[in-house]
Protein backbone atom coordinates (compact mmCIF):
# COMPACT_ATOMS: atom_id res chain seq x y z
CA UNK A 1 0.00 0.00 0.00
CA UNK A 2 1.20 3.41 -1.35
CA UNK A 3 1.39 5.16 1.79
CA UNK A 4 -0.16 8.93 0.61
CA UNK A 5 -1.63 6.99 -2.07
CA UNK A 6 0.38 8.65 -5.09
CA UNK A 7 3.05 8.46 -7.23
CA UNK A 8 6.59 9.52 -5.62
CA UNK A 9 9.75 10.55 -7.92
CA UNK A 10 12.39 9.27 -7.85
CA UNK A 11 14.81 10.59 -5.39
CA UNK A 12 11.94 11.67 -3.24
CA UNK A 13 12.01 9.23 -0.71
CA UNK A 14 15.04 8.21 1.45
CA UNK A 15 14.44 4.84 3.05
CA UNK A 16 15.76 1.98 1.66
CA UNK A 17 15.94 -2.07 2.05
CA UNK A 18 19.25 -1.46 3.90
CA UNK A 19 17.31 0.62 6.47
CA UNK A 20 14.97 -2.18 7.54
CA UNK A 21 17.85 -4.70 7.89
CA UNK A 22 19.31 -2.41 10.39
CA UNK A 23 16.26 -2.51 12.84
CA UNK A 24 17.01 -5.63 15.69
CA UNK A 25 13.33 -5.45 16.50
CA UNK A 26 12.65 -6.37 13.08
CA UNK A 27 14.98 -9.59 12.43
CA UNK A 28 14.87 -9.58 8.73
CA UNK A 29 16.97 -11.70 6.81
CA UNK A 30 18.48 -11.45 3.38
CA UNK A 31 17.74 -14.62 1.37
CA UNK A 32 18.49 -12.78 -1.76
CA UNK A 33 19.22 -9.82 -3.64
CA UNK A 34 21.84 -9.34 -1.26
CA UNK A 35 23.76 -6.69 -4.09
CA UNK A 36 20.23 -4.88 -4.18
CA UNK A 37 19.73 -3.23 -1.20
CA UNK A 38 19.79 0.23 -1.96
CA UNK A 39 16.61 0.06 -3.16
CA UNK A 40 14.57 2.30 -1.95
CA UNK A 41 10.64 1.46 -0.53
CA UNK A 42 7.65 3.85 -0.81
CA UNK A 43 5.03 1.36 0.58
CA UNK A 44 3.53 -1.59 1.59
CA UNK A 45 1.99 -4.19 0.61
CA UNK A 46 0.14 -7.79 1.83
CA UNK A 47 -1.11 -10.24 -0.23
CA UNK A 48 -1.69 -14.20 -0.44
CA UNK A 49 -3.57 -14.12 -3.88
CA UNK A 50 -1.83 -16.12 -6.43
CA UNK A 51 -2.02 -13.49 -9.19
CA UNK A 52 -1.05 -10.26 -7.01
CA UNK A 53 -0.34 -7.97 -9.73
CA UNK A 54 -3.47 -5.89 -9.69
CA UNK A 55 -2.98 -4.82 -5.70
CA UNK A 56 0.83 -3.99 -5.89
CA UNK A 57 2.33 -0.80 -6.80
CA UNK A 58 6.25 -0.36 -8.35
CA UNK A 59 8.61 0.17 -4.90
CA UNK A 60 6.60 -1.39 -2.54
CA UNK A 61 7.50 -3.99 -0.16
CA UNK A 62 5.14 -6.79 -0.45
CA UNK A 63 4.67 -9.54 2.72
CA UNK A 64 2.56 -12.50 2.12
CA UNK A 65 2.04 -16.05 3.95
CA UNK A 66 2.60 -18.23 1.42
CA UNK A 67 -0.56 -19.71 1.22
CA UNK A 68 -0.38 -19.56 -2.75
CA UNK A 69 2.57 -21.32 -3.00
CA UNK A 70 1.70 -24.98 -4.01
CA UNK A 71 5.10 -25.82 -6.10
CA UNK A 72 8.26 -24.52 -8.67
CA UNK A 73 5.24 -22.96 -11.20
CA UNK A 74 3.52 -20.84 -8.70
CA UNK A 75 6.85 -19.25 -7.50
CA UNK A 76 7.41 -18.75 -11.17
CA UNK A 77 4.35 -17.11 -11.88
CA UNK A 78 3.35 -15.24 -8.66
CA UNK A 79 6.99 -13.66 -8.85
CA UNK A 80 6.60 -12.56 -12.43
CA UNK A 81 3.34 -10.74 -11.45
CA UNK A 82 5.49 -8.57 -9.22
CA UNK A 83 6.70 -6.63 -11.24
CA UNK A 84 9.08 -4.18 -10.20
CA UNK A 85 8.47 -4.26 -6.46
CA UNK A 86 11.15 -3.48 -3.99
CA UNK A 87 11.14 -6.55 -2.45
CA UNK A 88 9.59 -10.20 -1.47
CA UNK A 89 8.79 -10.65 2.78
CA UNK A 90 7.93 -14.15 3.49
CA UNK A 91 6.35 -15.21 6.91
CA UNK A 92 6.54 -18.18 8.41
CA UNK A 93 3.43 -20.26 7.17
CA UNK A 94 5.72 -22.81 5.60
CA UNK A 95 8.25 -22.08 7.99
CA UNK A 96 11.13 -21.73 6.04
CA UNK A 97 10.37 -20.24 2.06
CA UNK A 98 10.31 -23.10 -0.70
CA UNK A 99 13.76 -23.67 -2.29
CA UNK A 100 12.05 -22.90 -6.14
CA UNK A 101 11.24 -19.72 -4.49
CA UNK A 102 14.25 -18.71 -3.77
CA UNK A 103 15.70 -19.88 -6.92
CA UNK A 104 12.73 -18.03 -8.84
CA UNK A 105 13.67 -14.53 -6.98
CA UNK A 106 17.36 -14.88 -7.28
CA UNK A 107 16.54 -16.15 -10.98
CA UNK A 108 14.46 -12.54 -11.42
CA UNK A 109 16.66 -9.83 -9.44
CA UNK A 110 14.34 -9.54 -6.82
CA UNK A 111 15.52 -9.44 -3.05
CA UNK A 112 14.07 -11.97 -0.92
CA UNK A 113 13.20 -11.22 2.68
CA UNK A 114 12.26 -13.55 5.89
CA UNK A 115 10.63 -12.47 9.05
CA UNK A 116 11.20 -14.78 12.47
CA UNK A 117 8.06 -16.16 13.37
CA UNK A 118 7.78 -14.09 16.11
CA UNK A 119 7.72 -10.64 14.14
CA UNK A 120 3.89 -10.04 12.94
CA UNK A 121 3.51 -8.27 9.40
CA UNK A 122 2.24 -5.62 11.80
CA UNK A 123 5.29 -4.52 13.12
CA UNK A 124 7.30 -4.30 10.07
CA UNK A 125 4.17 -2.20 8.51
CA UNK A 126 4.25 0.14 11.17
CA UNK A 127 7.73 0.79 10.82
CA UNK A 128 7.35 1.74 7.08
CA UNK A 129 4.83 3.92 7.50
CA UNK A 130 6.46 5.98 10.57
CA UNK A 131 9.44 6.10 8.44
CA UNK A 132 7.54 7.50 4.86
CA UNK A 133 5.63 10.31 7.23
CA UNK A 134 8.53 11.38 8.75
CA UNK A 135 10.26 11.36 5.31
CA UNK A 136 7.02 14.25 4.26
CA UNK A 137 8.40 16.64 6.74
CA UNK A 138 7.14 18.31 9.87
CA UNK A 139 5.18 21.06 7.62
CA UNK A 140 4.09 19.52 4.37
CA UNK A 141 1.74 21.62 2.43
CA UNK A 142 -2.48 20.08 1.11
CA UNK A 143 -3.32 18.24 0.29
CA UNK A 144 -0.82 16.07 2.16
CA UNK A 145 -0.83 17.84 5.40
CA UNK A 146 -4.16 16.30 6.14
CA UNK A 147 -3.09 12.87 4.95
CA UNK A 148 -0.22 12.60 6.87
CA UNK A 149 -2.26 13.63 10.28
CA UNK A 150 -4.46 10.93 9.40
CA UNK A 151 -1.93 8.37 9.26
CA UNK A 152 -0.18 9.49 12.38
CA UNK A 153 -3.76 9.17 14.33
CA UNK A 154 -3.09 5.10 13.24
CA UNK A 155 0.76 4.94 13.81
CA UNK A 156 0.09 6.91 17.13
CA UNK A 157 -1.54 4.19 18.53
CA UNK A 158 -5.15 6.07 17.55
CA UNK A 159 -8.14 3.88 17.09
CA UNK A 160 -10.69 3.17 13.96
CA UNK A 161 -13.17 5.29 15.82
CA UNK A 162 -10.70 8.06 16.26
CA UNK A 163 -9.59 8.00 12.76
CA UNK A 164 -12.96 7.72 11.54
CA UNK A 165 -14.02 10.83 13.89
CA UNK A 166 -10.88 12.89 12.64
CA UNK A 167 -11.85 12.87 9.16
CA UNK A 168 -15.27 13.37 9.68
CA UNK A 169 -14.93 16.34 11.53
CA UNK A 170 -12.38 17.81 9.41
CA UNK A 171 -14.73 17.21 6.32
CA UNK A 172 -17.96 18.07 8.07
CA UNK A 173 -19.71 14.77 6.72
CA UNK A 174 -21.00 11.68 8.58
CA UNK A 175 -18.53 8.56 8.16
CA UNK A 176 -18.97 5.27 8.72
CA UNK A 177 -17.15 1.84 8.09
CA UNK A 178 -19.07 -0.95 7.13
CA UNK A 179 -19.09 -4.44 6.75
CA UNK A 180 -20.87 -6.33 3.44
CA UNK A 181 -23.39 -7.49 5.82
CA UNK A 182 -24.62 -3.72 6.81
CA UNK A 183 -22.41 -4.33 10.66
CA UNK A 184 -21.18 -0.53 11.35
CA UNK A 185 -17.63 -1.44 12.98
CA UNK A 186 -17.45 1.85 13.58
CA UNK A 187 -18.89 5.47 12.84
CA UNK A 188 -19.22 9.12 13.78
CA UNK A 189 -22.62 8.76 14.47
CA UNK A 190 -25.87 6.32 14.27
CA UNK A 191 -27.59 5.01 11.43
CA UNK A 192 -30.85 3.29 11.40
CA UNK A 193 -31.40 -0.72 10.09
CA UNK A 194 -32.71 0.04 6.95
CA UNK A 195 -29.97 2.81 5.84
CA UNK A 196 -27.63 0.08 6.94
CA UNK A 197 -29.71 -2.60 4.66
CA UNK A 198 -29.54 -0.20 1.84
CA UNK A 199 -25.80 0.76 1.84
CA UNK A 200 -25.03 -3.17 2.18
CA UNK A 201 -26.86 -3.83 -0.86
CA UNK A 202 -25.55 -0.99 -3.12
CA UNK A 203 -22.40 -1.73 -2.46
CA UNK A 204 -23.08 -5.37 -3.41
CA UNK A 205 -24.15 -4.71 -6.60
CA UNK A 206 -23.40 -1.50 -7.58
CA UNK A 207 -21.21 -1.98 -11.12
CA UNK A 208 -18.90 0.34 -10.44
CA UNK A 209 -17.61 2.01 -7.21
CA UNK A 210 -17.73 4.12 -5.69
CA UNK A 211 -21.91 3.94 -5.83
CA UNK A 212 -24.60 6.78 -4.31
CA UNK A 213 -27.72 5.96 -2.11
CA UNK A 214 -30.16 8.29 -0.07
CA UNK A 215 -27.83 10.73 -0.82
CA UNK A 216 -24.82 8.09 0.87
CA UNK A 217 -21.42 7.00 -1.09
CA UNK A 218 -20.28 3.87 -0.76
CA UNK A 219 -16.46 3.29 -1.08
CA UNK A 220 -14.22 0.25 -1.36
CA UNK A 221 -12.23 -0.03 1.80
CA UNK A 222 -9.16 -2.54 -0.09
CA UNK A 223 -8.38 -3.62 -3.75
CA UNK A 224 -6.94 -6.83 -2.38
CA UNK A 225 -10.08 -8.47 -1.10
CA UNK A 226 -10.65 -11.48 -3.18
CA UNK A 227 -14.32 -11.01 -3.29
CA UNK A 228 -16.65 -8.27 -2.87
CA UNK A 229 -18.53 -9.83 0.20
CA UNK A 230 -15.00 -10.26 2.46
CA UNK A 231 -14.78 -6.31 1.56
CA UNK A 232 -15.67 -3.51 4.02
CA UNK A 233 -16.80 0.39 2.83
CA UNK A 234 -16.73 3.24 3.36
CA UNK A 235 -20.13 5.08 3.46
CA UNK A 236 -20.24 8.91 3.85
CA UNK A 237 -22.32 12.02 2.44
CA UNK A 238 -20.50 12.60 -0.66
CA UNK A 239 -22.57 15.67 -2.27
CA UNK A 240 -20.43 17.27 0.43
CA UNK A 241 -17.05 15.91 -0.54
CA UNK A 242 -15.34 17.34 -3.45
CA UNK A 243 -11.71 18.32 -4.67
CA UNK A 244 -9.05 17.92 -1.75
CA UNK A 245 -11.79 16.01 0.57
CA UNK A 246 -11.70 13.29 -2.15
CA UNK A 247 -8.27 12.67 -1.61
CA UNK A 248 -8.78 12.17 1.78
CA UNK A 249 -11.50 9.15 1.57
CA UNK A 250 -9.26 7.79 -0.63
CA UNK A 251 -6.96 8.05 2.26
CA UNK A 252 -9.34 6.87 4.52
CA UNK A 253 -10.21 3.61 2.92
CA UNK A 254 -6.06 3.12 2.64
CA UNK A 255 -5.48 3.92 6.56
CA UNK A 256 -8.72 1.20 7.51
CA UNK A 257 -7.18 -1.21 5.03
CA UNK A 258 -4.21 -0.93 7.07
CA UNK A 259 -5.95 -1.07 10.71
CA UNK A 260 -7.42 -4.31 9.28
CA UNK A 261 -4.50 -6.09 8.46
CA UNK A 262 -2.77 -5.17 11.32
CA UNK A 263 -5.59 -6.14 13.38
CA UNK A 264 -5.78 -9.61 11.59
CA UNK A 265 -1.56 -10.19 12.07
CA UNK A 266 -2.20 -9.25 15.78
CA UNK A 267 -4.41 -12.25 15.74
CA UNK A 268 -1.50 -15.01 14.33
CA UNK A 269 -0.80 -16.41 17.44
CA UNK A 270 -4.41 -18.03 18.14
CA UNK A 271 -4.83 -18.69 14.32
CA UNK A 272 -1.65 -21.05 15.28
CA UNK A 273 -3.47 -22.74 18.64
CA UNK A 274 -6.35 -23.28 16.77
CA UNK A 275 -4.43 -24.94 13.62
CA UNK A 276 -2.91 -27.13 16.20
CA UNK A 277 -6.04 -28.09 17.70
CA UNK A 278 -7.78 -29.22 14.47
CA UNK A 279 -4.27 -30.95 13.57
CA UNK A 280 -4.87 -33.10 16.78
CA UNK A 281 -8.32 -33.27 16.22
CA UNK A 282 -7.85 -34.67 12.50
CA UNK A 283 -4.89 -36.89 13.69
CA UNK A 284 -6.78 -38.91 16.30
CA UNK A 285 -4.19 -38.37 19.05
CA UNK A 286 -5.97 -35.97 20.55
CA UNK A 287 -6.54 -36.37 24.70
CA UNK A 288 -9.44 -34.72 27.12
CA UNK A 289 -6.42 -32.50 28.95
CA UNK A 290 -4.94 -31.17 25.43
CA UNK A 291 -8.08 -30.11 24.09
CA UNK A 292 -9.21 -28.12 27.33
CA UNK A 293 -5.70 -26.60 27.46
CA UNK A 294 -6.12 -25.64 23.88
CA UNK A 295 -9.89 -24.36 24.00
CA UNK A 296 -8.99 -22.49 27.27
CA UNK A 297 -6.04 -20.70 25.15
CA UNK A 298 -9.02 -19.87 22.65
CA UNK A 299 -10.97 -18.60 25.14
CA UNK A 300 -13.74 -21.01 23.88
CA UNK A 301 -16.30 -22.43 26.45
CA UNK A 302 -18.04 -25.47 26.21
CA UNK A 303 -19.82 -25.40 29.75
CA UNK A 304 -23.39 -23.55 28.36
CA UNK A 305 -22.96 -25.28 24.64
CA UNK A 306 -20.79 -25.39 21.88
CA UNK A 307 -21.59 -26.33 18.32
CA UNK A 308 -19.45 -26.19 15.15
CA UNK A 309 -20.29 -24.31 11.94
CA UNK A 310 -18.77 -25.15 8.43
CA UNK A 311 -19.31 -22.34 5.47
CA UNK A 312 -18.10 -22.60 1.65
CA UNK A 313 -18.89 -19.17 0.10
CA UNK A 314 -15.54 -19.34 -3.15
CA UNK A 315 -12.46 -19.82 -2.28
CA UNK A 316 -10.89 -20.63 1.44
CA UNK A 317 -10.14 -16.97 1.95
CA UNK A 318 -13.50 -15.67 1.39
CA UNK A 319 -15.27 -18.75 3.27
CA UNK A 320 -13.27 -17.67 5.90
CA UNK A 321 -13.80 -13.71 6.36
CA UNK A 322 -17.55 -14.40 5.17
CA UNK A 323 -18.10 -16.87 8.24
CA UNK A 324 -16.06 -14.60 10.63
CA UNK A 325 -18.35 -11.84 9.55
CA UNK A 326 -21.72 -14.01 10.20
CA UNK A 327 -20.67 -14.44 13.22
CA UNK A 328 -18.79 -11.34 14.67
CA UNK A 329 -21.98 -9.98 16.24
CA UNK A 330 -22.46 -13.65 18.09
CA UNK A 331 -18.81 -13.97 18.97
CA UNK A 332 -16.54 -10.95 18.91
CA UNK A 333 -13.24 -12.70 19.83
CA UNK A 334 -13.45 -14.76 16.77
CA UNK A 335 -9.85 -16.51 15.99
CA UNK A 336 -9.28 -17.23 12.41
CA UNK A 337 -6.91 -20.50 11.89
CA UNK A 338 -5.45 -21.83 8.34
CA UNK A 339 -4.46 -25.04 6.94
CA UNK A 340 -2.93 -27.05 4.36
CA UNK A 341 -4.62 -28.10 1.20
CA UNK A 342 -6.15 -31.58 2.07
CA UNK A 343 -5.80 -31.47 6.06
CA UNK A 344 -5.91 -28.76 9.05
CA UNK A 345 -2.49 -27.52 8.74
CA UNK A 346 -0.60 -23.84 7.86
CA UNK A 347 -1.07 -22.16 4.83
CA UNK A 348 -3.41 -19.96 4.66
CA UNK A 349 -5.19 -16.39 6.52
CA UNK A 350 -8.55 -15.55 7.23
CA UNK A 351 -10.03 -11.91 8.44
CA UNK A 352 -10.33 -10.72 11.41
CA UNK A 353 -11.56 -7.34 11.42
CA UNK A 354 -11.24 -4.38 14.23
CA UNK A 355 -14.54 -5.05 15.39
CA UNK A 356 -13.46 -7.83 17.79
CA UNK A 357 -13.47 -5.98 20.82
CA UNK A 358 -17.12 -5.27 20.27
CA UNK A 359 -19.30 -3.06 17.95
CA UNK A 360 -18.35 0.69 17.39
CA UNK A 361 -20.67 3.86 17.77
CA UNK A 362 -23.06 3.41 15.64
CA UNK A 363 -23.32 0.11 15.76
CA UNK A 364 -26.72 -2.31 16.56
CA UNK A 365 -27.80 -5.26 17.91
CA UNK A 366 -28.85 -8.09 15.96
CA UNK A 367 -31.28 -9.69 18.33
CA UNK A 368 -29.07 -12.11 19.32
CA UNK A 369 -26.24 -11.96 22.59
CA UNK A 370 -22.85 -11.45 21.71
CA UNK A 371 -20.71 -13.29 24.44
CA UNK A 372 -18.16 -15.83 24.19
CA UNK A 373 -15.60 -16.51 21.69
CA UNK A 374 -15.48 -18.78 18.74
CA UNK A 375 -12.53 -20.23 16.59
CA UNK A 376 -12.80 -20.77 13.10
CA UNK A 377 -10.39 -22.16 10.13
CA UNK A 378 -10.94 -23.67 6.72
CA UNK A 379 -10.31 -27.32 5.97
CA UNK A 380 -8.38 -28.38 2.83
CA UNK A 381 -10.79 -29.93 0.21
CA UNK A 382 -13.34 -27.21 -0.64
CA UNK A 383 -12.36 -24.06 1.09
CA UNK A 384 -14.56 -24.60 3.75
CA UNK A 385 -14.20 -22.23 6.75
CA UNK A 386 -14.87 -24.05 10.47
CA UNK A 387 -15.79 -22.43 13.32
CA UNK A 388 -16.13 -23.41 16.90
CA UNK A 389 -18.85 -21.50 18.70
CA UNK A 390 -19.67 -21.73 22.05
CA UNK A 391 -23.90 -20.67 22.69
CA UNK A 392 -23.12 -17.81 25.57
CA UNK A 393 -26.86 -17.84 26.08
CA UNK A 394 -28.09 -18.65 22.45
CA UNK A 395 -30.01 -21.65 21.15
CA UNK A 396 -28.75 -23.62 18.12
CA UNK A 397 -31.71 -22.56 16.58
CA UNK A 398 -31.39 -18.69 17.01
CA UNK A 399 -27.79 -18.75 16.04
CA UNK A 400 -28.75 -20.90 12.72
CA UNK A 401 -31.45 -18.34 12.40
CA UNK A 402 -28.76 -15.50 12.65
CA UNK A 403 -26.28 -16.78 10.35
CA UNK A 404 -28.67 -17.76 7.46
CA UNK A 405 -30.19 -14.28 7.69
CA UNK A 406 -26.70 -12.86 7.57
CA UNK A 407 -25.69 -14.82 4.44
CA UNK A 408 -28.84 -13.48 2.93
CA UNK A 409 -27.51 -10.26 3.34
CA UNK A 410 -24.35 -11.22 1.17
CA UNK A 411 -26.78 -13.22 -1.64
CA UNK A 412 -27.01 -9.78 -3.22
CA UNK A 413 -23.54 -9.59 -4.23
CA UNK A 414 -22.08 -13.53 -4.73
CA UNK A 415 -22.41 -13.31 -8.38
CA UNK A 416 -21.88 -17.10 -9.96
CA UNK A 417 -20.88 -18.24 -6.02
CA UNK A 418 -22.99 -19.62 -3.42
CA UNK A 419 -23.06 -19.76 0.54
CA UNK A 420 -23.35 -23.48 1.89
CA UNK A 421 -23.73 -23.68 5.49
CA UNK A 422 -23.54 -26.67 7.98
CA UNK A 423 -24.47 -26.59 11.77
CA UNK A 424 -23.69 -29.53 14.21
CA UNK A 425 -25.80 -30.27 17.39
CA UNK A 426 -24.96 -29.30 20.43
CA UNK A 427 -22.07 -30.47 22.96
CA UNK A 428 -21.58 -29.42 26.73
CA UNK A 429 -18.36 -30.83 26.88
CA UNK A 430 -15.03 -31.28 24.03
CA UNK A 431 -14.81 -35.12 23.99
CA UNK A 432 -17.27 -35.15 21.15
CA UNK A 433 -15.28 -32.06 19.56
CA UNK A 434 -14.40 -34.26 16.90
CA UNK A 435 -17.60 -35.54 16.00
CA UNK A 436 -19.26 -32.12 15.89
CA UNK A 437 -16.65 -30.82 13.46
CA UNK A 438 -17.24 -34.01 10.90
CA UNK A 439 -21.09 -33.46 11.52
CA UNK A 440 -20.64 -29.53 10.45
CA UNK A 441 -18.61 -30.89 7.40
CA UNK A 442 -21.62 -32.93 6.82
CA UNK A 443 -24.09 -31.05 6.87
CA UNK A 444 -22.39 -28.07 4.97
CA UNK A 445 -21.80 -30.97 2.12
CA UNK A 446 -25.27 -32.01 1.58
CA UNK A 447 -26.03 -27.80 1.81
CA UNK A 448 -24.20 -27.52 -1.11
CA UNK A 449 -26.28 -30.12 -3.15
CA UNK A 450 -29.64 -27.59 -2.73
CA UNK A 451 -30.58 -25.06 -5.67
CA UNK A 452 -30.36 -21.85 -3.45
CA UNK A 453 -27.72 -19.16 -3.49
CA UNK A 454 -28.14 -19.82 0.46
CA UNK A 455 -28.32 -22.91 1.54
CA UNK A 456 -28.14 -24.30 5.24
CA UNK A 457 -28.58 -27.71 6.87
CA UNK A 458 -28.54 -28.07 10.70
CA UNK A 459 -27.59 -31.33 12.70
CA UNK A 460 -31.13 -32.03 12.84
CA UNK A 461 -31.81 -31.99 9.27
CA UNK A 462 -28.76 -34.52 8.91
CA UNK A 463 -31.38 -37.63 10.80
CA UNK A 464 -34.12 -36.27 8.44
CA UNK A 465 -34.72 -38.18 5.08
CA UNK A 466 -35.09 -35.13 3.19
CA UNK A 467 -31.75 -34.41 3.66
CA UNK A 468 -31.33 -38.17 2.60
CA UNK A 469 -33.39 -37.10 -0.60
CA UNK A 470 -30.99 -33.96 -1.11
CA UNK A 471 -28.19 -36.59 -1.61
CA UNK A 472 -29.67 -38.41 -4.60
CA UNK A 473 -28.49 -37.13 -7.68
CA UNK A 474 -31.48 -35.34 -9.72
CA UNK A 475 -31.72 -37.98 -12.43
CA UNK A 476 -32.41 -40.80 -10.19
CA UNK A 477 -35.02 -39.04 -7.79
CA UNK A 478 -36.65 -38.24 -11.26
CA UNK A 479 -36.54 -41.91 -12.14
CA UNK A 480 -38.02 -43.19 -8.86
CA UNK A 481 -40.80 -40.95 -8.88
CA UNK A 482 -41.82 -41.25 -12.19
CA UNK A 483 -41.92 -44.86 -11.50
CA UNK A 484 -44.19 -44.78 -8.72
CA UNK A 485 -46.32 -41.95 -9.52
CA UNK A 486 -45.81 -41.23 -13.49
CA UNK A 487 -49.37 -43.35 -14.45
CA UNK A 488 -50.99 -41.59 -11.47
CA UNK A 489 -49.65 -37.61 -13.03
CA UNK A 490 -51.11 -39.05 -15.73
CA UNK A 491 -54.70 -40.59 -14.94
CA UNK A 492 -55.21 -37.17 -13.05
CA UNK A 493 -54.38 -35.31 -16.04
CA UNK A 494 -56.46 -37.02 -18.33
CA UNK A 495 -59.51 -37.29 -16.26
CA UNK A 496 -58.95 -34.13 -13.82
CA UNK A 497 -59.25 -36.50 -10.80
CA UNK A 498 -57.43 -36.19 -7.81
CA UNK A 499 -55.51 -39.33 -7.08
CA UNK A 500 -52.23 -37.61 -6.14
CA UNK A 501 -53.68 -35.53 -3.81
CA UNK A 502 -55.20 -38.48 -2.09
CA UNK A 503 -52.50 -40.51 -2.03
CA UNK A 504 -50.39 -37.71 -0.48
CA UNK A 505 -53.17 -36.81 2.30
CA UNK A 506 -53.58 -40.56 3.14
CA UNK A 507 -49.88 -41.25 4.04
CA UNK A 508 -49.93 -37.90 5.98
CA UNK A 509 -52.76 -39.19 8.02
CA UNK A 510 -51.11 -42.42 8.83
CA UNK A 511 -53.39 -44.33 6.95
CA UNK A 512 -56.38 -43.15 8.94
CA UNK A 513 -59.76 -43.71 6.33
CA UNK A 514 -61.68 -41.42 8.65
CA UNK A 515 -59.28 -38.49 9.40
CA UNK A 516 -58.29 -38.53 5.33
CA UNK A 517 -61.58 -38.48 4.56
CA UNK A 518 -62.69 -35.41 6.52
CA UNK A 519 -59.74 -33.64 5.43
CA UNK A 520 -60.90 -34.40 1.89
CA UNK A 521 -64.45 -33.54 2.13
CA UNK A 522 -65.49 -37.17 0.99
CA UNK A 523 -67.46 -39.61 1.89
CA UNK A 524 -65.93 -42.59 3.23
CA UNK A 525 -67.08 -44.76 0.21
CA UNK A 526 -65.13 -42.48 -2.31
CA UNK A 527 -62.14 -42.88 -0.03
CA UNK A 528 -61.83 -46.03 -0.43
CA UNK A 529 -63.04 -46.21 -4.42
CA UNK A 530 -59.86 -43.81 -5.10
CA UNK A 531 -57.52 -45.87 -2.96
CA UNK A 532 -58.47 -48.93 -4.98
CA UNK A 533 -57.83 -47.37 -8.17
CA UNK A 534 -54.62 -45.88 -6.39
CA UNK A 535 -53.31 -49.78 -5.85
CA UNK A 536 -54.55 -51.17 -9.38
CA UNK A 537 -52.86 -48.21 -11.34
CA UNK A 538 -49.64 -48.99 -9.48
CA UNK A 539 -49.52 -52.11 -8.59
CA UNK A 540 -48.76 -51.04 -5.37
CA UNK A 541 -50.53 -52.31 -2.22
CA UNK A 542 -51.06 -49.51 0.57
CA UNK A 543 -51.93 -52.48 3.58
CA UNK A 544 -48.17 -52.60 3.02
CA UNK A 545 -45.70 -50.67 5.55
CA UNK A 546 -42.70 -50.74 2.78
CA UNK A 547 -45.23 -49.50 -0.16
CA UNK A 548 -46.08 -46.92 2.10
CA UNK A 549 -43.30 -45.53 2.67
CA UNK A 550 -41.80 -45.88 -0.82
CA UNK A 551 -44.97 -43.77 -2.04
CA UNK A 552 -43.94 -41.06 0.57
CA UNK A 553 -40.28 -41.03 -0.63
CA UNK A 554 -41.57 -40.72 -4.19
CA UNK A 555 -44.00 -37.83 -2.98
CA UNK A 556 -40.70 -36.12 -1.76
CA UNK A 557 -38.96 -35.69 -4.36
CA UNK A 558 -39.88 -32.91 -6.43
Amino acid sequence: MDVLGRGLAPGELAMRLKDLLQDDHLALKVLTGHDLLDRRVRGVATTDLPDPSRFVKPGELVLTELTWHTGADSAKEFVNRLGDVAALVCGTALKVPPTDLIDVCAHAGLPLLTLPVDVPFSRLTEHVLRALIAELGSNPRRPYGGRRRLASTLVDGGSLTKLVDTVAGELDVPCWVMSATGRVIVGSQPLNEDSRARLAHTFLTARFLPGMVDGLSVFPISKGVPHRIANWFLAYRGEDVQGDSEDVIVELAALVALERSRMEAAHRIERRVLDQLLQLLDSGDADLPGLVSRLHTLHVETEHGLLVVALTAGGPEVSVAVLDELLRPLAPGIVTASHAVGSWGSAGTGASGPGSRGPGPGASGSGVTGSGAAASGYAGSAGEAVALVPLAGNSAAELAEHLVRGARILEAGLGEERISLGVSSVTTGPAGLNGLIEEARHARSLASLGTGKVSVVTGDDVSSHRTLLAAIPDPLRRSFRSRLLGRLEAYDATNQTELLETLETFLEESGSWAATADRLHVHVNTLRYRLKRIEELTGRSLNSWDERVDFLLALRMR
